[in-house]
């Protein structure tokens, strides 16, 4: 009982916390010892309830923990959002994607593969920033005032790639033209070589996902992407729905 009442202590203040944690500062805020605290740590990582970034060595949830408290969600927002996802992927024989936003990330919930050869391959279970990615910005861009601004100051603006937006002034304005335009695009800024296109679906004008097409560069033309746009725009017109 102790060690659990330990481990849910490391697994809150995590969750807590605006962004990724360093040991020492997780040590400090559940007031253990460090040795402790590393071992609860590498058991939850192992298990897939916490990630540590290799670069900065900072830890942070997954979606894991979400997932068990979602799973009747997700399930209801797949079975509705299943068929859009057939159509597009009919239409394009590209990958379509299903995110919801989950902190500053988008958690994909559904993944639909191209049967072509040249294909980025994507988990369900992945996460990817908000802010670098066409799903994350069809959602952020729909959501009320107040919660865009409050996402937007919880955002960790770190370029992916050359071509992410640095600045948040930057991503404002992108946020702003994806609301007017009712889509939002990411050109190799979450994966280089990569272009996605999302758009949000709404209920009762909410934004609960995104949808998105991904495919290379190298597939795209000018044709392609007009075609890609209008139809993912008549599938956002339509959303998901009023609540049951």
């Amino acid at each position: 009982m102790e060690l659990l009442k330990k481990a849910f202590g490391v697994v809150e203040r995590l969750g807590a916390a605006d962004r990724a944690m360093t040991l020492a500062d997780l040590t400090r805020q559940v007031a253990l010892p460090k040795p402790s605290v590393y071992r609860i740590l590498r058991a939850l990582v192992q298990l897939g309830y916490v990630a540590q970034d290799p670069a900065s060595s900072r830890y942070s949830l997954t979606g894991r923990l979400s997932q068990l408290g979602r799973g009747g969600q997700e399930l209801e927002l797949r079975r509705l959002a299943l068929p859009l996802m057939e159509r597009l992927h009919r239409k394009f024989d590209e990958t379509v994607n299903l995110a919801v936003l989950e902190g500053t990330d988008v958690a994909y919930v559904h993944v639909l593969e191209t049967t072509q050869p040249l294909r980025l391959m994507t988990r369900p279970d992945a996460r990817d920033p908000f802010h670098s990615t066409s799903l994350g910005r069809a959602i952020a861009a729909f959501l009320p005032d107040d919660e865009r601004a409050e996402l937007l100051r919880r955002a960790d603006i770190r370029p992916r790639t050359s071509r992410t937006l640095k600045s948040r002034e930057a991503l404002e304005a992108l946020l702003r033209t994806v609301r007017r335009q009712g889509w939002a695009e990411d050109r190799e800024e979450n994966e280089p070589g990569v272009v996605c296109y999302g758009v949000p679906l709404l209920r009762d004008e909410r934004p609960v996902a995104a949808l998105s097409v991904t495919l290379p560069l190298v597939r795209l033309t000018a044709t392609r992407e007009r075609e890609i746009i209008a139809a993912l725009k008549n599938v956002a017109r339509h959303g998901l729905g009023p609540t049951a």
